[in-house]
């Protein structure tokens, strides 16, 4: 059935909306779990209800804050949320999944930065007769800037929906297609708004077993404003229009192997700022591999041009490669060890490029320690470390940091 191969790929993605992962909290946050299926068959997971509801609470000690290469201020960070999310079949095939989630996070000392995150998001899994299958889906999330790239309290909304499907025409094979978009504010510009609008067509092979190879085909066209103080290089009306074409590969060998990815090449184009233009190979890929009964390597590779509403640019050249092991020991207890190298070209920074200045190129790296206990069903009490480091070209924006971090949860 073509609903199984769609909703596969939709329901984690329409059931996994998180609490913010910005700063080190990440470590905690995606720790992979025996009782949420991801040690199968080794461990057996908790079967999926129709809903649930989860409350959080957890502290971090953080000696540099505000990322900074001088005069570094450490904090303890606290926080706590609640969330849910529930699933339901509504009509003949047709099934919805909402999810979402509320958290507040308090500094200690840099009390300025206190605020307020959320994330809100509807799916619709949609199937006609037994060819015709995909997903509608719409969300919402507020979260704090990235704290290396801002000095103040900036929050930032992003809106978001995307619909796709798939049509199978023949038992292997299934033409595919959506539509999606975004609206990403950022409150401390005078321009404060990017748009995007892009179309996706492709077909792909899919196997009995569920692995499939295609080829798609992607269109977006996007608004970038750019304003800098005292209108030095201020762009209101510009533009970009970006193409890709990429081969995409799922595999997966029994319970051992799990390859993921997509390899393509992208063009974009500005209208007002044509020296940023864009183009060369791009693409992602993950891989699980497991090892042994009780442990998981995953390896990530991917480089893509990311327009980052952070950063004072209008889009980023990421390049990043990461590794990591998962260990669970028992049922109840896992612990892992992550490290990921990120570099991270800075493009069409007018303001730069007005003085003489290079584009940024900064690059940085993160490892990561994490340890997950349950001591009964429902809890869940995680700990990590970090130690992170960044370099760039540009005086004054080389920062290193250590993070640790403790969090209890509750699920139910």
């Amino acid at each position: 059935m073509i609903s199984r191969w769609i909703r596969a790929a939709a329901l984690p993605v329409a059931l996994a909306l998180g609490p913010a992962t910005t700063l080190a909290f990440e470590t905690v946050d995606t720790l992979r779990w025996p009782s949420e299926g991801l040690f199968a068959p080794t461990y057996i997971g908790d079967p999926l209800m129709p809903w649930s509801i989860f409350a959080y609470g957890g502290t971090m000690y953080d000696s540099n804050v505000r990322r900074t290469s001088t005069a570094e201020t450490a904090d303890w960070i606290s926080r706590i949320g609640v969330g849910g999310r529930y699933t339901a079949r509504v009509y003949g095939r047709q099934s919805i999944a909402l999810d979402g989630y509320g958290e507040y996070r308090s500094y200690d000392e840099l009390g300025e930065f206190n605020h307020f995150a959320y994330g809100l998001r509807g799916a619709w899994l949609w199937e006609l007769g037994n060819q015709l299958a995909g997903t509608a889906t719409v969300s919402r999330t507020q979260r704090l800037e990235d704290l290396a790239e801002s000095t103040t309290k900036t929050m930032i909304i992003a809106d978001r929906f995307d619909v796709s499907g798939a049509y199978r025409f023949h038992p292997d094979w299934r033409l595919t297609g959506g539509i999606g978009g975004s609206r990403v504010e950022n409150e401390s510009r005078a321009v404060d708004t990017t748009r995007a609008l892009g179309t996706r067509g492709g077909i792909a092979y899919v196997s009995p077993l569920g692995n499939s190879v295609g080829i798609e085909l992607r269109h977006a066209k996007g608004e970038e404003p750019i304003d800098r103080p005292g209108g030095i290089g201020s762009f209101l009306d510009n533009e970009y229009e970006e193409n890709e074409a990429a081969f995409t590969l799922t595999y997966g060998l029994g319970e051992t192997l799990r390859l993921r990815g997509r390899l393509g090449y992208t063009e974009r184009t500005y209208t007002d700022f044509p020296a940023s233009n864009f183009s060369g190979p791009t693409g992602r890929g993950a891989v699980d591999w497991r090892v042994g009964a009780k442990t998981v390597l995953t390896f990530v590779a991917y480089r893509v041009p990311d327009s980052v509403i952070d950063v004072d640019a209008l889009y980023v050249d990421e390049r990043g490669v990461g590794m990591g092991i998962h260990w669970a020991p028992t049922y109840k207890l896992v612990l892992s060890a992550r490290g990921l190298s990120e570099r991270r070209i800075h493009r069409g920074d007018v303001l730069a490029a007005s003085t003489g200045l290079p584009p940024r190129d900064e690059t940085t790296r993160v490892i990561r320690f994490g340890l997950g206990w349950e001591p009964e069903r429902h809890w869940q009490l995680s700990t990590g470390l970090d130690f992170g480091t960044r370099t760039s070209n540009l005086l004054a924006r080389d920062y290193d940091y250590t993070a640790f971090m403790a969090n209890l949860r509750w699920t139910y």
